[in-house]
């Protein structure tokens, strides 16, 4: 399904509901579900059904003398600690209360109360006792070698709550003085310092010394505290590089630290490594199961059932593969993904196994890929061992086609619609015999116009569109572009796409028709690591001619524009381009380069970071075209109309407009607590002509206010106060801008957990900043411009609280915003929109 977020004035009476609503749920609480009879929370003792008098309730838990560690961390290993509340605000374990009050309910009611509350924490002795044990134990394992820790119990004036202390005597901790390591003189000298400089134990100088079974190489150390998990992770690490060296039967016991303690507070240590014999990859065996029948002939007209012999550069074995009932795909797919690194006769490498398995993945061809290691031989007693491997691929079916229905909502300045769609899609995953990837789509949809105007309610349908799109993938870099990925080093994965794209559309209820939009795309994908990634839109072009229909003046541009005797916008000059924004064909070219950082869940955005930035230059094509070609010394900014658009004369020209464009988006989300994410948002940009008419195509300037932005108001509403003379108060930004800021905040708490198809039902607080201002070339009214001296003034502020359903494939929103500070009303704080909230919903969190 597809869905657009939709924003809209509320009713009063609704809003005054749904308010309510949200005040109530956001106070209801969070707790997994659990069975009403059993023990909750996080150990501590939970209240009985029998007449003894009740342990007391504790309400907090404090460390003292706690050291270098935070209290999260303590924390996690001890199972005494008070009940969760809401935002970390002391008193409001609201959770506590719903509990309670099932229990005082009773029956089904109750019962369900108690589901998703949580027990009251009682005091529990025995349990406080383990956790004093489980944190001397933490402590010494960290170094300190001697550490005690008592509890204290502090009442709260007999009310039956009561504080624990667990006070800590760390005592001296132990740091490390020196750091050997011995075994290690199978390895070259530039490896050997490589491995240890990166040593987690801080090394302060290397020396090597000769001795009788070899080299030991040992540092001094910058004073690291003595840690068992330090020690567990360097092993870890040791080993890793050993088996990127060519050692692949090296393990755990393959590795082992001596600890010599030194008085009166240091001790030394020794990593002991004996990896075994040194291999390299032996000859390879890959088996391709494809989904054809392997009786008889494919429709090639060969064998459904054949052999193959590879030879890959550098590599002294052989490669041998084996096809069973697949007939398409090519030799050349696994020639070209695995002379990247799993090559015969060169050394054993861990590194390069995992790549030529993910590099197989990536091809999208496979279902199932799986590598495993064969028993290892000896050619000769001269030469090292290797180590044969067998590769089995499962492919996927080739041909697929998908049927799909699809709801969809769309919002904007003068009508809000909602309809349902119909689409089909065809995908060849292996077109060319190389992994690249076709697929076909077109979709119809229809929708109905929300507005109460009398003459739109008479439309039973008040639009319709239909598309096309058509995707080639390669899973390399095509062509010339291939240099890219020497360039920049060893890719972790790259891609080249062709898209192309068809459009039409008919708005009866805003009075215009779309009789063709193209767009076409080169784009290279080159991704450097699992999280970070480099997009080039090496040429995308695309080509609009919109035209008008009757009583498209009464339906549209007197709504949006206002009538002579009451106009939004009076500017005639701003009233013109907004006519021509929306009437005249245009034609668009543009190169864009996109560095992307993302370490986060897209759906649950939660925990990680997102982080983008892009540079774009458009229109120089048609600029090109214009000066070079069609009218040589002559700039008209418009190119001759193609034979399918209106009739001859100035409206069959095509518009462009040159500029450049600069965006970065940062986001951030970070967990403070159970079922707490705390999220930022920054979002800058900067588009500036560089031809004439000095304007920045309208779908590249930047647009203030909608759900996904300062959410106080609705779908690009926001922007700076301009003179009375141009535009009236509450006039839309339908012009947009040149440069925009814009910030938000949001804290997010789960609320209820698996509840009603297992759903989690989060609460939200957020506060949204920004605006977007015309640049200096942009000849609008000097009031919308942007000035660094006084543009804090126009900074739009909303806040508001939401709802969101969180399910494992959807996040449904529901959010209610208020203007917090307007432009239009800077004298005012908490202006008009305090009175008239904005209610959005949508699909996804907002940010």
């Amino acid at each position: 399904m597809t869905t657009k977020t939709n924003a809209g004035r509320m009713p009063s009476r609704g809003g005054v509901l749904a308010l309510a609503v949200l005040l109530l749920l956001f106070c209801g609480g969070a707790a997994r579900a659990q069975p009403t009879g059993e023990a909750q929370g996080t150990g501590a003792a939970r209240d009985t059904l029998s007449g003894a008098a009740a342990a007391p309730l504790v309400t907090a838990v404090r460390f003292e003398g706690r050291g270098p560690f935070d209290r999260a961390v303590l924390l996690r290993r001890v199972r005494t600690t008070p009940n969760r509340r809401v935002l970390g605000v002391p008193g409001l374990a609201w959770w506590r209360w719903l509990y309670r009050l099932g229990d005082t309910v009773g029956g089904g009611v109750g019962g369900a109360l108690k589901r998703v509350g949580e027990a009251p924490a009682r005091l529990d002795r025995t349990t406080l006792v383990g956790d004093a044990r489980r944190l001397e134990a933490f402590y010494r394992q960290e170094g300190f070698r001697n550490a005690q820790v008592k509890t204290r119990v502090v009442s709260d004036d007999g009310d039956g709550q009561v504080e624990v202390v667990f006070h800590v005597q760390r005592g001296t901790a132990l740091y490390t003085r020196r750091a050997r390591y011995t075994g290690l003189g199978m390895l070259s000298k530039a490896r050997r310092r490589r491995l240890v400089r990166a040593s987690l134990l801080r090394p302060e100088e290397t020396r090597l010394r000769r001795t009788a079974g070899g080299d030991t190489l040992w540092f001094r150390t910058r004073g690291r505290r003595y840690s068992e998990k330090r020690f567990l992770d360097e092993r870890s690490r040791l080993l890793d590089s050993l088996r990127n060296a060519g050692y692949a039967r090296a393990t755990r016991d393959s590795v082992r630290a001596l600890v010599f303690p030194q008085p009166p507070d240091s001790f030394d240590v020794t990593f002991r490594v004996r990896p075994g014999p040194r291999y390299r990859f032996g000859d390879l065996l890959v088996r391709v199961e494809g989904p054809e029948e392997t009786a008889g002939e494919a429709a090639s007209g060969r064998p459904a059932v054949r052999t193959d012999t590879l030879r890959l550069p550098g590599a002294s074995g052989q490669v041998t593969v084996r096809w069973n009932g697949e007939s398409t795909l090519s030799a050349g797919l696994l020639k070209r993904t695995l002379r990247g690194g799993l090559r015969p006769g060169q050394w054993y490498s861990q590194a390069d196994l995992l790549t030529a398995k993910r590099r197989l993945e990536g091809t999208g061809v496979f279902s199932f890929t799986d590598i495993t290691a064969l028993a290892p031989r000896r050619p000769d007693s001269l030469t090292a061992p290797v180590l044969p491997h067998r590769i089995t691929l499962r492919t996927r079916p080739r041909h697929r086609m998908r049927l799909e229905t699809f709801a969809l909502q769309r919002s904007g300045f003068v009508s809000d619609e909602v309809g349902f769609g119909l689409g089909a899609t065809y995908e060849n995953a292996n077109l060319f015999s190389q992994g690249e990837t076709f697929r076909a789509r077109i979709a119809g949809s229809v929708a109905s116009n929300l507005d109460t105007d009398e003459s739109a309610r008479d439309l039973l349908f008040s639009s319709a569109q239909l598309e096309g799109s058509a995707s080639l993938t390669y899973p390399y870099l095509l062509g010339p572009f291939a240099q890219l990925g020497r360039l920049y080093g060893d890719l972790y994965d790259a891609r080249t796409q062709l898209s192309v794209s068809l459009l039409t559309a008919r708005r009866e209820n805003l009075g215009f028709i779309i009789r063709g939009r193209g767009d076409a795309r080169l784009r290279l994908e080159m991704r450097h690591s699992p999280a970070f990634a480099s997009l080039v839109d090496v040429i995308d072009l695309s080509v609009s001619n919109p035209d008008t229909l009757s009583g498209f003046r009464e339906v549209f541009l007197e709504r949006v524009l206002g009538t002579p005797d009451d106009p939004i916008v009076r500017d005639p000059v701003q009233r013109a381009r907004v006519q021509e924004d929306y009437t005249a064909p245009q034609v668009g070219s543009a190169f864009r380069y996109t560095l992307r950082s993302s370490t986060v869940n897209p759906l649950r955005r939660a925990e990680g970071h997102s982080y983008e930035t892009a540079a774009e230059i458009g229109g120089v094509l048609p600029a090109l075209l214009d000066r070079f070609a069609f009218t040589p010394d002559t700039v008209e900014s418009s190119l001759p109309g193609l034979p399918f658009l209106r009739s001859g004369g100035a409206a069959n020209r095509l518009r462009y407009r040159p500029y450049v464009r600069l965006a970065g988006d940062a986001r951030r989300y970070k967990p403070v607590g159970p079922g707490t994410v705390l999220a930022g948002k920054l979002v800058a940009g900067l588009a500036h002509p560089i031809g004439q008419p000095g304007l920045v195509p309208f779908d590249r300037r930047f647009y203030a206010g909608g759900a996904s932005s300062v959410r106080g108001w609705g779908l690009r509403e926001l922007r700076p106060a301009a003179p009375v003379d141009t535009l009236t108060g509450d006039a839309p930004n339908l012009l947009g801008g040149d440069i925009k800021l814009e910030a938000s905040v949001e804290v997010r708490q789960t609320l209820l957990r698996d509840v009603i198809g297992s759903t989690d039902w989060i609460g939200a607080l957020f506060a949204d900043a920004g605006n977007a201002w015309i640049g200096p070339r942009n000849p609008g009214p000097d009031a919308l411009r942007f000035r660094l001296a006084d543009f804090y003034k126009q900074v739009g502020v909303g806040s508001g609280l939401g709802l969101r359903l969180d399910w494992d494939f959807l996040v449904l929103r529901l959010e209610m915003a208020f203007k917090v500070h307007d432009p239009l009303q800077q004298d005012h704080l908490f202006p008009d929109g305090l009175r008239s909230p904005r209610l959005h919903f949508g699909i996804g969190h907002a940010f």
